[in-house]
């Protein structure tokens, strides 16, 4: 289902109205959660909506330091927003709607953002002189610089390339694999009405999967190189 939406003479396309969506539901999300936080009693042991907040934010906390260190935690807050508009737009699959992730500006505007995320993180561990060092020089000899710089600087921007195009690729795969089967179902059926009915059965087990699991898996995925990269930008290379 595509939703289309006009504002002050522009139209917006539907993967940009589902974002728009998404963003509506998780900014609704957080503020009851900062207000259930405020109005919780440290002193109690957390229950209901508390202990799911508690759990999530754990998880988090657990998967970053995990991934880089025990004093990354301001990292968590970022990881945690992220990972929640990224599930929250695979999963709307299910709901009929057009996952914002199949739009390439999307996912590419969210890759920008993070890699600046983690260039300025790395800046700020390190500084600029020593991050430039480890980034694009790392310690090889003098006289092999003019190779690794320029191999250096070609893998940080093939990041790009792989976040974008990775997230952008499972889910637009997805999508194109179940609107054919779908195609195929209406071909069948107009055929052999009798039978015709059967290939449907498989619609809601391939939404499924490429709503539930693999939208999640690439989550996790986008999140896992986030971190990895992370721990190479603010840690000093030896």
């Amino acid at each position: 289902m595509n939703i289309w939406l006009t504002i002050g003479g522009f139209e917006l396309a539907p993967t940009l109205v589902t974002s728009l969506m998404v963003f509506a539901v998780l900014i609704s999300f957080f503020i009851i959660c900062g207000i259930t936080i405020k109005r919780a009693d440290p002193r109690k042991p957390s229950e209901g909506f508390m202990a799911v907040i508690e759990f999530l934010y754990n998880s988090a906390a657990g998967f970053v330091t995990s991934n880089v260190n025990d004093q990354a935690t301001r990292f968590v807050p970022y990881v945690l927003t992220i990972a929640s508009y990224l599930a929250v737009a695979n999963l709307v699959g299910l709901l009929g709607l057009i996952a914002p992730v199949t739009n390439i500006s999307i996912t590419l505007s969210l890759t920008l953002v993070t890699l600046t995320y983690i260039m300025v993180s790395g800046i700020r561990s390190k500084g600029l002189g020593a991050y430039l060092k480890d980034t694009y020089v790392g310690d090889v000899p003098k006289v092999m610089l003019i190779l690794f710089i320029p191999v250096n600087i070609v893998g940080e921007l093939s990041k790009i390339i792989s976040l974008t195009f990775r997230l952008f690729g499972n889910t637009v795969s997805g999508v194109l694999l179940v609107a054919l089967m779908m195609q195929l179902v209406i071909f069948v059926f107009n055929l052999l009405p009798v039978v015709g009915w059967i290939p449907g059965l498989f619609i809601p087990f391939l939404n499924a999967y490429f709503d539930v699991f693999a939208g999640l898996m690439q989550t996790f995925i986008f999140c896992t190189l986030t971190m990895v990269w992370m721990k190479a930008s603010v840690e000093r290379q030896t």
